[in-house]
């Protein structure tokens, strides 16, 4: 598959207002992210498809590759314990929704849903 933006994903992606990305794990790449996407991540669609996924998570791989496992063979999970790491250089704490989709034949990508939790937490913490 080409490292540009399939119509098939863009339509998917288009479909949701939340940070959005069509990874595949395999490859350890992105395939697509909507604006949303970029703008939480601070990278530009180029930049991002030019990027590992596990730059994103350089502390976390153990756990992302135990996430991404489990998709693969169930189909969906949801995580609140990952961070991202943007361009900048922060930590984003994240809710993460993840699903397998069908790439065509045997193989799998995986739609990431995204949502900054940093409020959230520092509602937690009384900030």
């Amino acid at each position: 598959m080409e490292r540009s933006n399939d119509p098939r994903f863009e339509q998917l992606l288009d479909q949701t207002s939340d940070a959005a990305f069509v990874l595949d794990p395999l490859e350890d790449r992105f395939l697509a992210a909507n604006p949303a996407g970029r703008g939480l991540l601070g990278y530009t669609l180029e930049e991002l498809l030019a990027l590992p996924i596990s730059r994103i998570h350089p502390g976390e791989l153990p756990q992302l590759h135990d996430l991404v496992s489990r998709v693969l063979r169930d189909g969906h999970r949801s995580t609140i314990t990952l961070t991202c790491r943007t361009k900048s250089g922060q930590y984003l704490p994240t809710e993460m929704t993840l699903w397998a989709i069908d790439g065509g034949g045997e193989r799998l990508y995986v739609l990431a849903l995204i949502r900054d939790r940093s409020e959230h937490r520092q509602r937690d913490r009384g900030e």
